[in-house]
């Protein structure tokens, strides 16, 4: 699978998503790597063995704490540029971000909708990746949804995810389960799967597909995406409950199924995080009125907690 790109598109940034606000928590936080991993990688990752890799993959600018033995000084000869080479490393440790882009992800009430909430979790963590030189990819979860932007550490590839973001629409029956699979089949090397989801499925059948993953060495981590009126279900008049995954509707009384409705809604959210937890990844609960920055801050510096 891999995703296309439109041309006549508008370019997208950052500025589409993200606040000044959300943009400095960039810089207070990092992901670091729970595993020693072989190889050579100069950013934060731990490596067993020192050696060469194999395959050349691209270029990037250099940065200040680069090897200068990675430079490659034909370049430098020809522009005067100081641009790194890459490899494909088995040492470093990129990220996959799954996000959900099935139609009930288009809900939306007191605050942004769910799926733009997701898109600007996703350029967020994809900023962060990117920033420690780490390879990050995207795939997204619906009925329109285009294919899949494969791990890469350079970052122009930042503008990819950004214009994949910008240029899809939510639409359709989830399609998690099936995404997950995928990534299982396809990832050769560990990687953090990143999970951006209000998590509305069957969590049975993706529950199968997780402990694949999970079994493959990669690291899940769930982001449950939820607009505040799903957890609270604050409504005081009766409602049409639309089905944005499809074309029926449910006329019903908030004040008359608000008690089950809860019930329901908290055991659901329950049993994804044991299935998160049972598979040694993480589960956090994102609410579209908060902001992005900060919430996505306070899940990495936990993480980073959990693996001293």
């Amino acid at each position: 699978m891999r995703a296309g790109t439109d041309n006549a598109a508008p370019a997208a940034s950052l500025d589409d998503f993200l606040t000044t606000e959300d943009l400095r928590y960039l810089e207070q936080v990092s992901f670091v790597h729970q595993r020693r991993v072989r190889g050579v990688h100069s950013g934060l990752h731990h490596a067993r063995l020192r050696g060469g890799t194999t395959e050349f993959a691209e270029h990037r600018a250099y940065a200040p704490g680069d090897e200068i033995r990675r430079l490659d000084w034909r370049v430098m000869g020809r522009s005067d540029r100081l641009e790194i080479k890459l490899y494909d490393d088995p040492s470093i440790f990129g990220t996959v971000i799954l996000l959900d882009a099935s139609g009930s992800m288009k809900f939306a009430d007191s605050t942004r909708s769910k799926f733009n909430y997701g898109c600007a979790v996703t350029a967020w963590l994809s900023k962060l990746s990117l920033g420690q030189h780490d390879p990050v990819g995207l795939m997204l979860a619906g009925d329109e949804a285009p294919g899949f932007l494969w791990p890469k550490a350079s970052t122009a590839h930042l503008a990819g995810v950004l214009h994949l973001l910008k240029s899809t629409e939510p639409a359709g029956p989830t399609r998690l389960a099936e995404q997950v699979r995928f990534l299982a089949r396809n990832l050769r090397q560990p990687t953090r799967v990143v999970i951006v989801s209000d998590g509305f499925c069957d969590l049975d059948r993706l529950q199968s597909e997780i402990a694949l993953l999970a079994g493959r060495r990669h690291r899940i981590h769930f982001l449950q995406t939820l607009a505040p009126e799903e957890i609270s279900l604050d409504y005081r008049q009766p409602l049409r409950f639309l089905n944005l995954e499809g074309k029926n509707f449910v006329d019903a009384n908030p004040l008359e199924i608000g008690e089950a409705y809860l019930e329901a809604m908290e055991s659901h959210v329950a049993t994804l995080r044991r299935l998160c937890a049972h598979h040694r990844g993480s589960y956090e609960p994102l609410v579209t009125d908060q902001p992005v920055g900060r919430s996505l801050a306070t899940f990495i510096r936990r993480l980073s907690a959990r693996k001293r």
